[in-house]
């Protein structure tokens, strides 16, 4: 089963690659380039095609885990008129950008689509602090201050500012009717959770054989005082094991150790402090197609935010070499993604789209990035750099970027285990 997610996520990294070159041959199409294959992966070919009307060559290749669009006389000087470098400045730079434009513009189409399939979550309170007098179990959040959540806003960044006892308003259905209401963060007491009423609700029993509901087990778990170690760390409540049993493949009725349970019925801790005194599950609400075009945009630029923010980790620290990965770790968690379902699957294309354009448009020796900065230095100096300088340096720069790939491929798979 696994191996089929594999396959799975290497066709999403392919079409996305597609994507990308087809950007740069559109572009150089429309331009006038004369382009000489358009080819899907490296290496070795096993399927190739020549135009008889054009001469382009369009080929699949063995390795299929990268793409590219070669244009005549890219990396060296040639005196056809329709080679890149005797192409205007301004016509190579659309062409070296036609690529990211063509990853944005598609993470665009892929965020309507994941909009309209899986629409967006808001939150829904499930549990609240004995003394919280502001919500109740099966209120649904809309709004905070005027500003409504959507799936690129969400409730924790409009309330991280504020500190206990400060002030601001909330927007949310109860029982039917909208409510908006001033509120404020207080410090409360920790208290358990059961995070995973769906399983409770479908395969829980008590030791008699009875099935317990969700809000019977709710109720029983909220019943625990949370305690402390000598250390100071949260204890999960002394449940006794066998006390709640589950049915086994052949449908009878075993024994769940407290371990089990725990884990099971997702059984957590809100830990005491300041905070709003509440936990919230995803309330699912929907997009039409108009509305999610709308929102494609906001939710393209707050994913691209979070992107920038992670890069500038790699600066501050904030990023770690964990965060980091190559080809095979990217492949490893696509095919963990996939495996929570249709809409996580759906997700890796807008997050995945967004991700290759932007790390596309740095400006890293090899990358279009860097094809573009040695395109600006010609329209700014009104000459280019040396063609086999420039060469040198994307070539330099290629195997750098291969090296550091498999390193962190490699520190992920020995040494992260």
């Amino acid at each position: 089963m696994t191996f089929f997610y594999v396959i799975l996520a290497i066709v999403v990294l392919l079409i996305l690659i597609t994507v990308h070159e087809f950007g740069h041959y559109i572009f150089g199409k429309i331009l006038g380039f004369k382009i000489e294959e358009f080819s899907i992966g490296f290496g070795k070919s096993i399927f190739s095609r020549t135009s008889k009307k054009t001469g382009e060559k369009f080929s699949i290749r063995i390795i299929p885990l990268g793409g590219y669009c070669a244009f005549l006389g890219e990396d060296e000087d040639n005196p056809s008129k329709e080679a890149f470098n005797n192409q205007k400045p301004w016509k190579r730079l659309i062409v070296c950008l036609g690529g990211v434009t063509f990853n944005f513009l598609f993470g665009i189409i892929m965020s309507v689509v994941f909009l309209l399939s899986s629409g967006y979550a808001v939150p829904k309170v499930v549990k609240i602090a004995e003394t919280n007098p502001y919500f109740q179990v099966g209120d649904v959040i809309k709004s905070v201050n005027g500003k409504s959540l959507e799936i690129y806003r969400h409730m924790n960044d409009l309330t991280a500012n504020y500190g206990e006892d400060e002030e601001f308003t909330v927007t949310l259905i109860r029982n039917g009717e909208t409510l908006t209401q001033t509120v404020s963060k207080k410090n409360y007491n920790a208290y358990y959770y059961v995070a995973n009423l769906n399983w409770v609700e479908n395969n829980l029993y008590d030791i008699g054989g009875n099935k317990v509901t969700a809000a019977e087990f709710d109720e029983y778990i909220s019943s625990f005082s949370v305690t402390k170690d000598d250390e100071g760390n949260y204890q999960y409540p002394d449940i006794a094991d066998n006390s709640f049993q589950k049915r086994n493949e052949n449908g009878e009725l075993v024994g769940l150790s407290k371990d089990d349970l725990i884990k099971n019925a997702g059984v957590s801790i809100s830990a005491d402090g300041v905070s709003l005194g509440f936990v919230y599950g995803n309330y699912a609400q929907s997009y039409g197609f108009f509305e999610a075009l709308g929102k494609a945009w906001p939710f393209a630029f707050y994913v691209c935010g979070l992107i920038f923010k992670a890069l500038a980790g790699i600066f501050t620290g904030a990023t770690t070499i964990r965060d980091l990965g190559g080809t095979v770790t990217a492949v490893t968690q696509m095919v963990e993604i996939s495996k929570m379902g249709f809409t996580q699957f759906l997700m890796l294309f807008p997050l995945l789209s967004f991700n290759l354009a932007i790390f596309n448009v740095l400006p890293i020796p090899a990358l279009d990035g860097a094809r573009a900065v040695f395109i600006l230095i010609e329209m700014i100096a009104r000459k280019p750099v040396p063609r086999k300088i420039e060469a040198i340096i994307h070539t330099v720069g290629l195997i750098i970027l291969f090296a550091l790939v498999i390193f962190l491929d490699i520190y992920h798979i020995f040494f992260l285990k």
